[in-house]
């Protein structure tokens, strides 16, 4: 799977949406599309709490068959009831425990003919750690999806927000002109300190539009309307993001209410 096609996809509850209640080539191709979208963020997330990658495997194809060939894991998903993330992470859990109980009782099966060990078990972690394990593959997945569309927005526009982001990001303690010089031998054509400034201002800015856009398209709310505003904004303190760049960008969307 690449990573090009994974980016190429919204995150929005219309996937969902649209994955439970199409037919045909169209449900398939709307639970593929729902698939790549959450298939990196699951598998960072197994990766984290089982110890076999056999397991992980396993796991991310039942995950995926599910999603593909049964509308049952979709049923349930409404944003009236809850946060997208907190059902999946719910789902993953189960499936999990499910797998671990089934290869039990085959292992048990013929145990007494293999002689072979007891099955590896996942990791020992409390609910509150699953939890927080969820939480941070969820926030790491969510930060490079911004990352990826502000370097397509560059892309784009000719632009260099996230160039000069990053290069920021590798040398905190730089000057102002100390990137320019940077960005300059990078980009090979030449950048002024107030220039590195600006860019530096607007693409901090606009890394926060993007973020409060994605989290408000995976709450399924309106980031303009005050309750929408609200519940965007604990998101990100939910998850650890809110940071000086998107409070303002919530603020202009509470101005454009």
């Amino acid at each position: 799977m690449k990573q090009a096609d994974l980016a190429q996809l919204s995150t929005h509850w219309s996937n969902i949406f649209r994955a439970r209640e199409a037919e045909g080539d169209a449900a398939l191709a709307a639970r593929n599309a729902l698939l790549l979208r959450y298939v990196e963020v699951v598998l960072r997330y197994l990766r984290t709490v089982l110890r076999d990658p056999e397991v992980v495997d396993q796991v991310c194809s039942n995950f995926a068959t599910r999603v593909l060939e049964s509308d049952r894991l979709l049923q349930n998903v409404d944003p009236q009831r809850g946060r997208f993330r907190d059902y999946l992470k719910a789902v993953l859990q189960h499936m999990i425990a499910d797998y671990y109980r089934e290869r039990s009782r085959e292992h048990k099966q013929f145990q007494h003919l293999t002689g072979e060990h007891e099955l590896p078990a996942p990791a020992s972690s409390s609910e509150e750690e699953l939890d927080q394990d969820f939480v941070r593959c969820w926030r790491e997945e969510l930060i490079k999806w911004v990352w990826h569309q502000l370097e397509q927005r560059d892309h784009k526009t000719g632009q260099n927000y996230a160039v000069v982001l990053r290069l920021q990001a590798k040398k905190p303690k730089a000057r102002s002109a100390q990137l320019a010089e940077l960005l300059s031998a990078k980009l090979g054509r030449p950048f002024t300190a107030a220039g590195v400034r600006q860019l530096l201002h607007r693409g901090r800015e606009l890394f926060g539009e993007l973020l409060v856009a994605e989290v408000a398209r995976s709450l399924q709310v309106d980031s303009a309307d005050p309750e929408g505003n609200a519940r965007v904004e604990q998101e990100l303190i939910d998850l650890g993001l809110l940071f000086s760049y998107c409070k303002k960008a919530l603020e202009r969307c509470r101005s454009r209410s």
